[in-house]
């Protein structure tokens, strides 16, 4: 999870570009950085299946399913 958790962590500065959240690539992003800050205060745990899926798991039981362009909830 550790190896995970350190590809999440960005630069929390990215949205002070112009334009920034018009492009998919810093929106996820910034996606990326602020489930890393959920998973860090404890309120959430990722994990990688065994498949190569990153799965999210929510402390209060929603399950979801990380993609490259999507985020499915499971539970």
């Amino acid at each position: 999870m550790t190896l995970i958790l350190n590809t999440l962590i960005l630069n929390s500065n990215v949205a002070d570009e112009g334009g920034a959240l018009e492009d998919p690539d810093v929106a996820k992003a910034l996606v990326m950085a602020e489930l890393a800050r959920i998973v860090e205060e404890g309120a959430a745990v990722i994990a990688t299946l065994g498949c190569g899926t990153i799965e999210l798991r929510l402390g209060t039981g929603e399950v979801f399913r990380l993609g490259e362009t999507v985020v499915t909830r499971i539970a």
